[in-house]
């Protein structure tokens, strides 16, 4: 098993899908600069014609000009590029190691849109690059970039990052990623051919991530984050888990699990073969919630400890929280800059963002598979108040077309709690039904988004909150008819984090 090695690894060059990079530099410099030039006229247009942001358009034209452009790019970023993936918490841990770097004095350059395919971080990069082809301010910034699972191959292998984090694996959108053995299997392969220097940062606590470092070479940098106790009740141990790890990564025979917080995470060891969680050089301790308002816990790190509060609601998100801190150990960040950044840290869009609207506000909180969900469930179910909620589900390709994934959620966690509840979106009945077996059943069905959101409001008090929990693109929709109504700018005109 590989232990935690904190240092900071350099860039290097591995086996790409990419065909060779021309051996005429000169052509190769012409081709990035109409690249850029090309694919920025894109963008520019679709944001006149009101078509949308342009976070990805730009990207998918310009590689169709030069397909070497994003590696032509990202090898500039002087002190190197982090890739962040995982199935839950890519955007917010993003935003986070985002924070934690600025704070350590980073300038950092981000695909803050959330446009996570190759063709997003190409986008993002071209932001920052001039039409010569070569980066601004001297490429002098360090490059974090959230990728799609399925994409994360294709994007390593081009972007050839010095350090990569991965959140955790669970089932989601079986239609298109398949299970997640698949999905690991593609990692480690994808982890194989880049240099021995790259730098792993890994969740101790899901036996599926931990195993990835088995796809490194002895002695190449790993540093595990993981938590080492969290407050449960009687109730939680009679909760229905939905599980996606049972097995050894290794040996794929049976686990045994002496801490469970959800799903597979916690801690855990194969009787079988020995492999068993490593120990994280990032850790929580005493973990205690706060409503919805977020969490506190002592962060150890090999720099030292210090009292840490995060103002995101659930446990998944001191996950996202702790692995921040990790980056920021690899990154040189003092203990006072990771402290500072994580007490500072305003939620990315639909990941706890809290918009005032009028004389009332509305909490997102995204939730796209039964893990997730789950996890928005038991943060909402904790809570001692009762809730105005508005669920919205779709089943757009970006959803997963299969829907039947709301019967693993345990809906029943926050049957008692509700004020007041709307179901939305192309799957608003199948939601009502789920919602409806629970011993919740709608006071409202609307399938409609805006009208949801409009009949939502109405039941909802002046002063108080309504809980949106939304499927990706219902995401997006209900975020956009917000901003149409002027309590919020379009996500791609936001600050950064």
């Amino acid at each position: 098993m590989k232990q935690p090695t904190p240092v900071t690894a350099s860039s290097g060059r591995a086996h790409s899908t990419l065909p060779p990079v021309p051996r005429d530099r000169v052509r190769f410099r012409i081709r990035a600069s109409a690249a850029i030039a090309t694919g920025r006229a894109a963008g520019t247009m679709l944001r006149r014609l009101r078509l949308g942001g342009g976070t990805s358009l730009p990207g998918l034209v310009a590689r169709y000009v030069d397909p070497h452009v994003t590696k032509h790019l990202g090898t500039q970023m002087r002190h190197g590029n982090i890739v962040v993936t995982g199935t839950n918490g890519k955007t917010t841990s993003s935003a986070l190691v985002t924070s934690v770097l600025r704070q350590a004095g980073l300038r950092v350059w981000r695909n803050r849109e959330g446009s996570n395919l190759a063709r997003g971080i190409a986008t993002s990069l071209m932001a920052h690059a001039a039409l010569s082809g070569k980066l601004r301010e001297q490429g002098d910034a360090a490059g974090v970039f959230e990728v799609d699972e399925a994409a994360f191959p294709q994007v390593v292998a081009e972007l050839q990052p010095r350090t990569i984090l991965v959140t955790n694996l669970f089932r989601d959108q079986l239609d298109r990623y398949g299970e997640v053995d698949t999905v690991a299997e593609r990692w480690r392969d994808a982890l194989a051919r880049l240099p021995a220097t790259t730098t792993l940062l890994l969740n101790a606590d899901d036996p599926a991530v931990a195993a990835l470092a088995d796809a490194r070479p002895t002695g190449s940098p790993v540093l595990y984050f993981g938590i080492e106790d969290a407050p449960t009740s009687a109730d939680d141990a009679q909760r229905v888990h939905v599980v996606d790890t049972r097995t050894c990564p290794r040996c794929r025979q049976l686990l045994t699990v002496t801490e469970r917080f959800y799903s597979h995470i916690g801690h855990w060891r194969c009787p079988a073969c020995g492999f068993a969680r490593p120990e994280p050089a990032v850790r929580a301790r005493q973990v205690s919630f706060t409503g919805l308002e977020g969490s506190r816990f002592v962060l150890e790190t090999p720099l030292g400890q210090t009292d840490a509060t995060v103002h995101l609601p659930g446990l998944y998100n001191v996950y996202n929280a702790l692995a921040a801190a990790t980056a920021g150990v690899v990154m040189g960040a003092t203990l006072p800059a990771i402290h500072d950044s994580l007490e500072r840290f305003t939620p990315a869009f639909g990941r706890g963002e809290r918009i005032a609207m009028g004389d009332r506000a509305a909490l997102l909180l995204l939730a796209k598979n039964p893990t997730g969900l789950n996890e928005v469930l038991r943060a909402l179910g904790q809570d001692e108040a009762k809730h105005h909620l508005l669920f919205i589900l779709n089943d757009r390709a970006a959803d997963g077309e299969d829907v039947s994934w709301i019967w693993d959620a345990d809906f029943e966690q926050v049957t008692g709690k509700i004020a007041s509840l709307t179901t939305s979106g192309l799957r608003a009945y199948d939601l009502a039904l789920r919602f409806k077996y629970a011993g919740a059943p709608p006071d409202t069905v609307e399938p409609d988004i805006g009208a949801a959101l409009t009949a939502a409001l109405a039941h909802v008090p002046v002063g108080e909150t309504l809980y949106i929990v939304p499927t990706y693109t219902a995401m997006l929709a209900v975020r956009g008819e917000i901003s149409r109504r002027g309590y919020a700018p379009r996500y791609w005109e936001q600050k950064d984090a």
